[in-house]
């Protein structure tokens, strides 16, 4: 009986052993992201927990050269006029495809057009849609190509005939009537009202104009939709040239074997094999003084104020954190979080924040690299707009650390702008380390780190 029960005790302590071992690593589990990697260190080994909130961030904005521009997700055209950023007008051309090669459009001299219309499927819209957008069309006079680069300040060659005086608001959620069917939000403009020259060109193609995909982007290189100025508010009218239902199409009548023929069409397609690019332009002329003191005069000091970013290859800023070495009087410093806090300014903002923002490592060549911290994932890295302290946040701790690591290391700073910039045009103003409303929102970088024995 007494073995019994030496056996039983034993059990019980082990089990007790088990069981707060258990306890131990579900609580180690719940730490705070400040605290993660604490615990890999032996107890005697750190002091404590220290934060540093006064690290001086230097920032300066600029006005950006161009972005890269052919191919994208979507295509937008339209004018924006905003009272710090200025004038803003984006337009694009594309290539078409024949719907069939080698297509016969009856009889030479019996053709007759009824007309050419463009169709363009929605893909949004940003700004104010009540706005009156006019758009004009010109047949491209120099090729573009799907294989080659191609930036947003590329000028693009055109024939000088309008095609188009279309005007619209834009209305992306709304569905067509066309022809007895109910159609996705889209535009139609007639492209042989104004004018039929472009539309009597493609019906009388010859054979060889027909022959291939080649041969007839060389006989018709595409088209280039710009809007025309406004003195308003402004609107962008997104599209998405790649939708099956965004064409252009050929209404006519021909004969064929002896017999006249009515209500005949052929369709040009956009794909993604066709080569699009958008363009954007900008006009800092009626921009507020301040932006242009900075962005356009170079005045880097108004950057401890506010800075600016803008879409469209507008504006980006140019971050630079001077004093991380400071953490080097300390023997030994282990970086546990750092965060970049950018704040929106205390005045209004024109329109809707950016939804994100991109956070990257500028080279001596003036190209970018990305953020260590960037290949742990989006949402660990953050950018994203939050807007409920109308603010974005990036997490830089592998950054710092590295910086702090190779104190001799070249570093070019960093730059800020507005995430896929190529196809969001939306703008944002920032206040800077020393906004000159008195307020605690301001350009912050907040360091948690562990000084070591």
């Amino acid at each position: 009986m007494t073995k019994l029960l030496k056996v039983n005790q034993r059990w019980f302590s082990l089990v007790s052993v088990l069981f707060a071992a258990l306890i131990l690593i579900i609580t180690s589990c719940a730490k705070e992201p400040g605290k993660i990697g604490l615990a890999v260190q032996p107890e005697d080994s750190y002091l404590n927990v220290l934060y540093n909130n006064t690290s001086i961030v230097n920032t300066y904005s600029k006005i950006d050269d161009s972005v890269r521009s052919d191919e994208l997700t979507r295509n937008s055209i339209g004018v924006i006029n905003d009272p710090v950023f200025g004038f803003t007008k984006a337009s694009f051309c594309t290539q078409f495809a024949p719907e069939t090669n080698g297509h016969d459009f009856g009889e030479a001299g019996t053709r007759v057009l009824d007309s050419l219309v463009l169709q363009l499927v929605y893909s949004g819209a940003y700004g104010d849609t009540n706005t009156q957008l006019t758009i004009h069309t010109y047949e491209m006079d120099s090729s573009i190509y799907h294989d080659s680069v191609y930036y947003s300040n590329k000028n693009i060659a055109t024939i000088d005939i309008n095609y188009s005086n279309y005007t619209f608001m834009p209305r992306p959620n709304d569905s067509v009537e066309f022809d007895g069917d109910t159609l996705v939000p889209l535009i139609r403009i007639n492209l042989s009202d104004l004018n039929p020259a472009l539309g009597e060109k493609l019906l009388n193609a010859t054979d060889t104009n027909m022959e291939d995909l080649e041969l007839f982007q060389e006989f018709f290189k595409g088209l280039y939709l710009v809007p025309e100025d406004l003195s308003s508010v402004g609107t962008m009218a997104y599209f998405d040239l790649t939708n099956s239902l965004s064409k252009m199409t050929i209404y006519y009548g021909s004969t064929y074997e002896g017999v006249f023929q009515n209500s005949l069409q052929f369709d040009y397609l956009i794909s993604t094999s066709m080569a699009r690019i958008n363009k954007y332009e900008h006009d800092y002329t009626n921009a507020s003084p301040e932006f242009r003191q900075q962005a356009i005069n170079g005045d880097t000091a108004l950057g401890k104020h506010v800075f600016y970013a803008q879409g469209y290859a507008g504006v980006k800023t140019i971050v630079k954190i001077p004093y991380p070495d400071s953490l080097l009087k300390y023997a030994n410093v282990a970086i546990n979080e750092a965060k970049l806090i950018f704040p929106g300014y205390a005045g209004n903002q024109f329109y809707d924040a950016p939804a994100k923002m991109a956070l990257v490592m500028a080279q001596e060549d003036g190209t970018y690299d990305f953020m260590p911290d960037q290949y742990e994932g989006d949402d660990y890295f953050g950018g994203y707009y939050e807007s409920g302290s109308n603010q974005y946040v990036f997490r830089i701790t592998r950054y710092i650390q590295s910086m702090i690591s190779d104190s001799t290391a070249a570093d070019q700073g960093l730059y800020l702008f507005v995430n896929s910039g190529s196809v969001n045009p939306e703008s944002f103003i920032f206040s800077g380390y020393e906004p000159t409303v008195d307020t605690a929102d301001r350009l912050k970088l907040q360091i948690i780190y562990t000084e070591l024995d």
